[in-house]
């Protein structure tokens, strides 16, 4: 019983451990480093989690490690420019956990925009296929239970001798300050933990 009570309080404290909160700042890379467009091949890892990201439909610049608005370094990127019939431009990005696993989001800093005529959107993706509820602060509800986190901004360019005059589209997204967890496992194995705990005291004192 006493090896089983070790076991099982090693593995939990394993686990405790890879649920306590991280913040990534993204000072460790320089800048430059990143996804390069034109497809979400190349990752970024920073501390457990796994960040890419690429511009779209005809962007020209990569999605990288910038210096960021605040002055520290972050992770986004821009595209912008013009297109004949309305043509989109924008950045996407992807939040994913290194290892497959869920996690939770607790803050971060977030700059996004898109033209006048674009969209952007913040979505979480819960292990059932969900959306995380934007109406809930984060830190609460589906945010605790993430598969992904997405983060979408698109315009639209157009002109080249359309009138109106041209208009400039363009998408921005930059990610720095992310305040994250592994999901933290759930109190009913705590108590399951600490039952088979007392049980292995009880024993022992029955012995003596």
């Amino acid at each position: 019983m006493s090896n089983l009570i070790a076991s099982l309080m090693l593995g939990l404290a394993v686990v405790s451990m890879n649920a306590a909160a991280v913040t990534i700042d993204f000072e460790e890379f320089s800048i430059g480093d990143g996804a390069g467009p034109g497809g979400l091949n190349t990752v970024l890892q920073s501390k457990g989690f796994d960040f890419t990201g690429n511009q779209h439909l005809f962007g020209a610049e990569s999605t990288e490690i910038l210096n960021g608005v605040s002055g520290s370094k972050s992770y986004g990127g821009s595209a912008s420019g013009y297109g004949e019939y309305g043509y989109g431009w924008g950045t996407l990005v992807d939040m994913t956990r290194s290892d497959g696993g869920l996690f939770a989001l607790y803050d971060l800093d977030l700059f996004i925009e898109a033209d006048a005529d674009g969209y952007v959107f913040i979505r979480g993706e819960t292990s059932g296929g969900i959306s995380a509820d934007l109406s809930a602060p984060i830190g609460t509800g589906d945010w605790l239970n993430l598969e992904r986190m997405r983060f979408n901004a698109s315009g639209e360019g157009w002109g080249y001798g359309i009138d109106p005059a041209p208009v400039l589209g363009y998408g921005t997204v930059e990610l720095d300050n992310i305040v994250v967890s592994a999901v933290p496992i759930p109190a009913a194995a705590w108590l399951f933990a600490s039952g088979l705990i007392g049980l292995g005291c009880a024993r022992r004192k029955l012995r003596l």
